[in-house]
């Protein structure tokens, strides 16, 4: 009767288990900011990653993020192109300006205005692993998480009657977001 007992609860316990840990992975995802940083100035991101696509069958282009300033009258214009083999968007892509497939480049413009004029503008210079998870469904809406931990911005212009890049500096980037990527 013990013996009995002792299978019973084995098997039901077993089975509680795997309906349990029925994913690959027990770790619980952990809640983001949506925010970047710029040199330790962190901007809260308030509106959703828009997708450009590209003119190669279907082959995502750009992410973008367009997001209001404090005064409302600028915006800063945050560019990242993920370089996939398959069209999906889902990936790790390291960084590089080379476009090839696997990389992705970042592109920074502060204080945009409605005229086109910024303070400043980048194509990056040195960054971590560009990380896309796709994280499931909101209420209808695919939901994705983007994450660069690090990156280096060499800011400034192009002096288009020298025919060359003006470097100003360099500013510490952070960026996560999770949330829709509209079309």
């Amino acid at each position: 009767m013990i013996q009995r007992f002792v299978v019973v609860f084995l098997l039901v316990f077993m089975g509680c288990v795997s309906l349990v840990s029925c994913s690959g992975s027990d770790t619980p995802t952990e809640a983001i900011e949506n925010e970047y940083e710029l040199d330790r100035e962190v901007f809260q991101i308030q509106t959703d990653m828009y997708r450009v696509m590209g003119d190669n069958q279907g082959a995502i282009q750009q992410l973008r993020i367009r997001e209001p300033l404090s005064n409302a009258e600028t915006f800063d214009v945050i560019v990242i192109s993920p370089k996939s083999s398959s069209g999906s968007l889902e990936g790790t892509y390291v960084y590089s300006q080379t476009g090839d497939v696997g990389t992705y480049n970042l592109e920074f413009v502060h204080a945009l205005d409605n005229r086109g004029d910024s303070d400043w503008y980048t194509s990056g210079d040195d960054g971590e692993r560009l990380e896309i998870t796709y994280m499931g469904k909101e209420e209808g809406q695919d939901i994705y998480r983007v994450v660069i931990s690090s990156f280096t911005l060499n800011y400034g212009y192009w002096d288009f009657l020298a025919s060359k890049w003006v470097s100003s500096g360099q500013k510490a980037f952070k960026l996560s977001y999770e949330g829709i990527i509209e079309m």
